[in-house]
Order: structure tokens, then sequence, then C-alpha cells
């Protein structure tokens, strides 16, 4: 075989092996972002209490509030 004929071969082969690499990236993309969408869609079909979550913000704002209302009337004095 010839110089030019092995040189060849080796390019096809370096060429293919580029080529499967690349296609395997683009598997492993396309499988993350199935994976992602069917994960996004089985969390939007489950129902979730609009009510409650609502109740839970206000009543969790409202304990902050407190905190940071008693945290300021107990500053020490006169020391």
């Amino acid at each position: 075989m010839s110089v030019p004929g092995r040189i060849g071969i080796i390019l096809i082969i370096a060429l293919a092996l580029v080529d499967a690499l690349i296609l395997a990236s683009g598997a492993k993309h396309a499988a993350t972002a199935i994976e992602t969408h069917a994960l996004v869609e089985q969390t939007a079909m489950q129902p979730t209490p609009a009510q409650d979550t609502h109740k839970t913000l206000i009543s969790t704002a409202l304990h902050q509030i407190n905190l940071l209302m008693n945290h300021k009337s107990e500053k020490p004095t006169g020391i």
C-alpha cells in the first residue's frame, strides 16, 4: 500500500471517530433535554392547592416581619 493510501485511510478513520464523538455528544444532549422535559411535564401534571400556598406565603411573610420588629426592639439601653 502506498503512503498516500495509508494517509487517506488514517484520515478516514480519524474523521469517523470525530463524527462518532459528535453524534454521541448530540445524543447525550438530546437525552438530557427529553429527560428534563419529562420531569417538567410530570411536575406540571401534579395538582397543587393554590389556596394553601397563598396562606403559607402570607404566614411566612408575617412571621418574618414579626421577627424583624422584635429584633429592633431588643436593643440594649443605657449600658
